[in-house]
């Protein structure tokens, strides 16, 4: 196997893994909110939302109680998507690492991930899409 092949081949089962590890949900907007249910939570720490307004994906975790955060997973360095990681998201372009609330750990990147404002009640998990928290 040439090496673009095997290059391709890890790459197609690199993300096939994390596809199968972090979920995509459905979420609706209402009132300049993204609302998903509170129950794709029920087993996941975590899940990736795509939304109409924005190229990539946000990442929704859940870290407690009515605690969630939100980020856009667009790595602040040259624009790769982040991929969540056991603790954290990393950019697979360049290596920067950055907590799950979009605080940057280690560079490349110099900026935090976008972060979104999350409410939570004891149904539905809503961000806000007016801007950044």
């Amino acid at each position: 196997m040439d090496r673009r092949r095997f290059l391709v081949t890890c790459g197609a089962a690199t993300l096939a893994a994390a596809c199968v590890r972090i979920p995509y949900v459905t979420g609706r907007v209402d009132g300049g909110k993204l609302l998903i249910a509170r129950s794709e939570f029920a087993e996941k720490a975590g899940v990736l939302v795509e939304h109409a307004g924005f190229t990539f994906p946000l990442y929704v975790r859940h870290v407690q109680g009515d605690e969630f955060t939100a980020v856009l997973t667009r790595c602040t360095h040259r624009g790769c998507t982040v991929e969540p990681e056991d603790d954290g998201l990393v950019c697979p372009c360049h290596g920067s690492e950055f907590a799950f609330d979009g605080a940057l750990r280690k560079g490349p990147a110099e900026q935090p991930l976008t972060r979104f404002a999350v409410m939570a009640d004891a149904e539905t998990v809503a961000i806000a899409l007016g801007g950044p928290a």
